[in-house]
């Protein structure tokens, strides 16, 4: 029996490692399920011990107390050892889950630098924004898919934010102005509007890559009496980017 439960002991431990390294399954389940089958192979060892004795008249006993005496030793001895063991595992636990947030730490890392920079390449032409945004997607994608948190995603993605915050103020100004084309000035808007569509650029900070509120830029617009149905669905669209972070007409976003 005591090889029985020599053998169970070392299957308990190498299951355990196992599921905590090869699986997502919750460590504390693992713990829990490695203290019962190290209990339960202790338990068997120990079946083997007992001595039988004889009383006449009576039914065998299986169990003395100098037999019990001599078990004392060894049976704390045992317990040291599962304390040991259990205290491994839970180590073994936390180690993994260390090195599982090291590797989210590095690929959030990582997805920051290349979406900053695929913001900033954006600015200065190249591939077309409709590219960039599925980029953006896949990236962050992957990093939920590896269990990074929402609070880190967000992080990663604030330097990306500010640069749609650009875009959009972009595409404000020139749905204010009349523009047919985004680098083209109209050259048919009046000099009030023009005037207007200038101050309205000057509230943006390009180094910073900050740009005016949806509630400021309604506010200037209103002001001026220039307000037009696609200046408010734009500065609309831009409040809603800042509450929930996803862009809400896409294909209107990709043209701007």
């Amino acid at each position: 029996m005591k090889y029985i439960g020599a053998l169970l002991l070392i299957n308990v431990v190498l299951v355990a490692a196992y599921f905590l390294f090869a699986t997502g399954v919750d460590h504390k389940r693992i713990i829990a399920f490695a203290g019962v089958g190290l209990g339960i192979g202790v338990a068997i060892m120990l079946c083997d011990r007992l001595t039988g004795v004889k009383i006449p008249g009576f039914a065998e006993m299986t169990s003395t107390v100098e037999q019990a005496k001599a078990d004392a030793n060894e049976i704390s001895a045992i317990k040291d050892r599962v304390e040991a063991q259990s205290a491994t595992v839970d180590l073994i636990a936390k180690q993994a889950a260390s090195t599982v947030e090291q590797l989210q730490n590095v690929a959030c890392i990582n997805a920051k630098a290349v979406l900053t920079d695929s913001m900033a390449a954006n600015f200065m032409g190249g591939i077309d924004l409709k590219t960039r945004l599925d980029l953006n997607d896949r990236i962050i994608n992957s990093l939920k898919e590896i269990g990074v948190s929402e609070k880190k995603i967000k992080d990663v993605k604030e330097r990306w934010s500010k640069g749609v915050g650009i875009i959009y103020h972009r595409g404000i100004r020139n749905a204010l102005e009349g523009r047919t084309q985004p680098n083209q000035i109209n050259m048919q808007a009046s000099p009030e509007l023009r005037q207007a569509s200038e101050e309205l650029q000057k509230m943006e900070n390009f180094e910073q890559w900050e740009v005016p509120s949806p509630d400021e830029m309604e506010a200037f617009v209103e002001k001026k009496g220039f307000m037009n149905d696609t200046v408010k669905e734009l500065i609309s669209d831009y409040r809603y980017f800042l509450e929930t972070g996803e862009i809400r007409n896409r294909s209107v976003f990709e043209q701007l």
